[in-house]
C-alpha cells in the first residue's frame, strides 16, 4: 500500500497533516519529520482509523494467542 501525507495550511496559517495508508504506530514516525520540514511544532494529534484498525487487530491476535496457550 502507498503511504501518503496530506498537509493542509489554513487561512490563519495553521498547519494540519494526516497520514494515509500508514498502519499502526508507524504514523508516529512522521511527526518529527513533518515538524522539521514545516518548521512547526505539534500542538495536538490524534490517531486515524488505520491506527485504530491495526491496534484492534493486534489486540485480537494477542487474545487469540493467549486462549490457544
Amino acid at each position: 500500500m502507498t503511504h501518503r501525507v496530506t498537509v493542509t495550511i489554513g487561512k490563519d496559517g495553521s498547519i494540519s497533516a494526516e497520514t494515509h495508508g500508514v498502519t499502526g504506530s508507524k504514523c508516529l514516525d512522521y511527526i518529527p519529520l513533518l515538524e522539521d520540514l514545516l518548521g512547526a511544532e505539534t500542538v495536538a494529534s490524534e490517531f486515524t482509523e488505520d491506527y485504530r484498525r491495526v491496534a484492534a487487530e493486534n489486540t485480537a491476535v494477542q487474545q487469540q494467542s493467549q486462549w490457544n496457550s
